[in-house]
């Protein structure tokens, strides 16, 4: 118990992702860590992932709900419980039981897109690594992907889209979230670049709709829907709406808002080259 408590503030006060010993039994309560740590070559070590992690992904492995059972955690023997501050603030008494019985919990929160590096740094650390071998590595990838996109861009203009995430429309994300970042590594400008979060830090951004429609006379290209559990509406739906129309002859494109908001480390290949085929095929 005093150890617990030495490592809880320790986290807390001195470094919030601090290098510790490897952990060989994780589970992470995050899908965007799990698929990160799984990116990074840490899949062997998770024991247990979040019931909204795809089954296909992490078969055999056990799924806890976001508002657990502490018991259920412990029985696992885990080494790590990885989650974010969202999950801590609704489970907090599960939380401190989970430190009181000696588990070491660490809460790391989703990133934006300019804390890219950081994140690999810090969830290579907590694998027991000091993080520079994986940053070195996905650094790679990403000039591997912007060596394509330029590539493929070769004497094209860039296209310009606006990207729905909800509210029927008129919430887009915010210029620094991990969704712009993946778009524009993808060779695409943001035409709602002047968005504004709803709040400090977060990747979401309300647009408005007259600000919506002003954008279809600037020569936008691409009108993107995220589709998900944030923005659950289907093709028929979003064309059916009474001012589509002023978007008459921008091609709609329709994403997973697995692909494209989860900060996953694993999907960022494969969303890149899906959008770049998309909009700049050969």
């Amino acid at each position: 118990m005093v150890f617990s408590l030495i490592m809880a503030l320790f986290f807390l006060f001195v470094d919030p992702v601090p290098s510790i010993a490897a952990q060989d039994r994780v589970i992470s309560l995050y899908a965007g860590h799990s698929e990160s740590l799984l990116a990074l070559g840490y899949g062997d070590r998770l024991i247990g992932v979040s019931q909204s992690d795809d089954p296909d992904i992490f078969p055999g492995k056990a799924r806890l709900p976001v508002r657990f059972d502490p018991e259920s955690i412990i029985a696992l023997s885990p080494d790590l419980v990885l989650i974010r501050s969202m999950i801590e603030t609704i489970n907090q008494k599960a939380v401190d039981t989970l430190r009181r019985s000696g588990i070491v919990v660490v809460s790391v929160d989703p990133p934006s897109w300019s804390d890219l590096e950081d994140y690999v740094r810090n969830l290579s650390r907590l694998m027991g690594d000091d993080g520079e071998d994986s940053v070195r590595s996905f650094r790679r990838k990403i000039e591997t992907l912007s060596e394509m996109t330029s590539h493929r861009l070769e004497g094209r203009a860039k296209k310009t889209y606006f990207l729905e995430t909800g509210e029927g429309g008129i919430r887009t994300c915010s210029p620094n979230s991990w969704a712009v970042g993946v778009l524009s590594l993808a060779g695409l400008e943001n035409g709602a670049g002047d968005a504004e979060p709803m709040k400090d830090g977060s990747p979401l951004a309300y647009y408005g709709l007259e600000k919506l429609l002003a954008l279809s006379s600037k020569g936008l290209d691409l009108y993107i829907v995220q589709t998900g559990i944030m923005n659950d509406v289907d093709q028929d739906e979003v064309k059916g709406r009474p001012w589509i129309k002023a978007f008459k002859g921008i091609e709609m494109v329709f994403i997973d808002e697995r692909d494209l908001s989860r900060p996953s480390l694993l999907r960022i290949e494969k969303t890149v080259r899906t959008l770049v085929d998309m909009a700049y095929p050969d």
